[in-house]
């Protein structure tokens, strides 16, 4: 058996639990690889850039402003009126939410935690609920995925909801995106079962696909022969 120069644990021993998150499933979706780097065995540092820097004072300002009417800062004043529309409606922020490998709600820390996600605004009314998702990035598509895990994590806690709607708001272009149905629970826990599965049968081999796409030159995974730093 050839054991890594690195001392670290081959991949088809490492049986170190993942709590699994929709920012997993979808790096894996992009390169199961990547994923495997950066979750699974960790050797990739995490590096705040100016972008996301932005972004986490950009959420940290609607959670005040949404959660404690704290006025927006000066300069993101030009979104008031996103945050105007909530107002009166009983919205909670940055709601932390987890289910276990059932799929029964638990603690986001707890140790039976097994997915686990974070809603930047919940609008509950009785047996229906909305969504929102801030977005400071550019919009060239959407992927609802991440607004269904949501949903589902929504649900679980909240097993009385029946229906589930929610959105991105893409504040660089201040806009808001398409409305969501997201009351598919079932398809929503049968694509992340089948996106761990995947990921479980990987670990088992230890083989993580290398996935070359036009992403590549952003990936921080620089020893891969599919990476060509940006020009």
């Amino acid at each position: 058996m050839n054991l890594p120069d690195d001392g670290s644990i081959p991949p088809f021993l490492d049986r170190r639990k993942l709590i699994y998150t929709f920012t997993m499933l979808s790096a894996y979706r992009n390169c199961p690889h990547q994923m495997y780097r950066r979750y699974v065995k960790r050797d990739q540092p995490y590096v705040e850039t100016p972008e996301m820097q932005y972004g986490n004072a950009v959420h940290t300002a609607f959670e005040h402003r949404v959660g404690s009417r704290k006025p927006l800062p000066a300069e993101m004043q030009k979104w008031e009126s996103f945050a105007v529309a909530i107002d009166g409606r009983g919205a909670s922020v940055e709601q932390k939410l987890a289910i276990s490998r059932a799929g029964n709600a638990t603690g986001f820390w707890d140790s039976d935690c097994w997915f686990r996600g974070k809603i930047d605004v919940v609008i509950r009314n009785s047996q229906k609920a909305y969504i929102r998702d801030w977005k400071t990035g550019g919009s060239k598509y959407e992927d609802p995925f991440e607004l269904e895990t949501g949903a589902l994590l929504l649900k679980a806690k909240y097993p009385e909801l029946e229906v589930i709607r929610g959105d991105y708001v893409w504040l660089k272009e201040a806009r808001i995106g398409q409305s969501y149905n997201l009351s598919r629970f079932e398809d929503t826990w049968n694509e992340i079962n089948r996106l761990v599965a995947l990921i479980e049968g990987d670990r088992a081999v230890g083989e993580f696909e290398k996935k070359r796409s036009g992403l590549c030159g952003w990936c921080s995974v620089s020893d891969c022969e599919n990476y060509k730093p940006r020009k």
